[in-house]
């Protein structure tokens, strides 16, 4: 489990409560939005202990509170909202969440596409998870995603390479080769994983860890 620090500071003569966040930014590097996250270089300031809790709590992470003490939230569990509340973000989250597993192909493939963007730790498990589905649109829709948000989970894609599943292993290629002219990415990483999944059993995983691996190395070479 990873845990966000929850730092208590005075600002302006208030006491404010600071943690931990990655920059989101569009095509144009502008900032969009910051969500918790353990590794993140910027900060997210919030006036209240709950609400930072709250925060952290929903982006699927564990905290450390000012004194110390860490706290893993329960699950959170989807609330029931009235017709009239106004918690657009909650109303819109729990349709998603219901039709992601949808019996209707169209409409699970819409909602892995809706669910990118509302980015936290149950977003990307989610994605992850349906990298390695047999329906070739959901897997697709999935990868879209997860390249949005490449220099965050740029470790996560590594990882997956070593899944049990070659579609999800394979899935995994695509995203760094969709990922290679990403300036955000760390590209070198890439390699030495590429390397030892281009040995891979499955003469699929083989070919596209190959021509993957041609593409992320003349890349690095331009960089240098």
């Amino acid at each position: 489990m990873q845990y966000i620090p929850i730092k208590q500071e005075t600002e302006n003569g208030k006491e404010i409560y600071i943690i931990n966040a990655i920059a989101l930014k569009n095509t144009n590097k502008s900032v969009v939005q910051k969500i918790p996250h353990p590794l993140g270089t910027d900060v997210l300031k919030y006036n209240t202990l709950e609400e930072a809790k709250e925060a952290i709590a929903r982006a699927g992470f564990s905290y450390v509170l000012p004194n110390g003490k860490k706290v893993t939230p329960n699950k959170p569990v989807p609330r029931k909202i009235s017709k009239d509340s106004h918690d657009y973000e909650n109303i819109i989250l729990n349709l998603i969440r219901e039709k992601i597993n949808s019996t209707s192909q169209g409409v699970s493939q819409a909602a892995i596409l809706a669910l990118a963007e509302f980015p936290s730790e149950e977003t990307f498990n989610i994605l992850f998870e349906k990298i390695g589905e047999e329906n070739e649109t959901i897997r697709k829709n999935a990868i879209s995603a997860i390249c949005r948000y490449g220099n965050i989970l740029q470790n996560r894609i590594i990882e997956a390479l070593e899944d049990e599943n070659w579609v999800s292993k394979n899935s995994a290629i695509t995203c760094i080769k969709n990922l290679t002219e990403d300036e955000n990415i760390e590209i070198e990483k890439f390699i030495i994983p590429l390397t030892q999944v281009a040995k891979d059993t499955n003469p699929i995983v083989q070919a596209n860890a190959i021509t993957t691996l041609a593409l992320v190395y003349n890349t690095y070479k331009r960089g240098k």
